[in-house]
């Protein structure tokens, strides 16, 4: 049976906590639903407050897909797509615009419902579009050099 989409988005933003963790950072999640998913952050030895915290978002799949939104980026400049919850989760990590438009391929980076509605969904993305992703996948890097 598969899983409620309510429980993709929270297994997604728990396995992306987990990923932080495992690599040193320590992760907060807000208890509403209105902002970011997560905060990320790093505690000087002997202190108590984060001198920089990370807002991440987090947007969650069963399979290959996406659905970008600019808005997203008024948030948090940093996402993290999570393909595949449901088996071999794989993660794809976005710092800015211009590496989601990367992403996206100059063809689609210009279509009207990216440059005009600020939306672009891909539902069964093709080699080209996952050959595009592929330099986007666990670049953890690109949240942890933020810290």
């Amino acid at each position: 049976m598969a899983a409620h989409s309510a429980l993709i988005g929270k297994a997604g933003e728990m396995m992306v906590a987990a990923e932080l963790m495992r690599r040193g950072v320590e992760v907060a999640q807000p208890h509403s639903d209105v902002g970011v998913d997560l905060l990320a952050y790093r505690l000087e030895p002997g202190s108590t407050v984060p001198s920089r915290i990370v807002p991440v978002q987090v947007k969650s799949a069963s399979n290959v897909a996406f659905n970008f939104h600019k808005s997203w980026l008024t948030k948090s400049t940093n996402l993290v797509l999570v393909w595949r919850l449901e088996t071999l989760p794989e993660f794809y990590i976005f710092d800015s615009l211009a590496r989601i438009e990367e992403a996206l391929g100059a063809t689609f980076s210009a279509s009207k419902s990216w440059a005009e509605n600020g939306v672009y969904a891909v539902t069964s993305p093709g080699a080209a579009v996952l050959e595009r992703m592929t330099p986007h996948r666990d670049r953890w890097d690109r949240i942890i050099g933020q810290l």
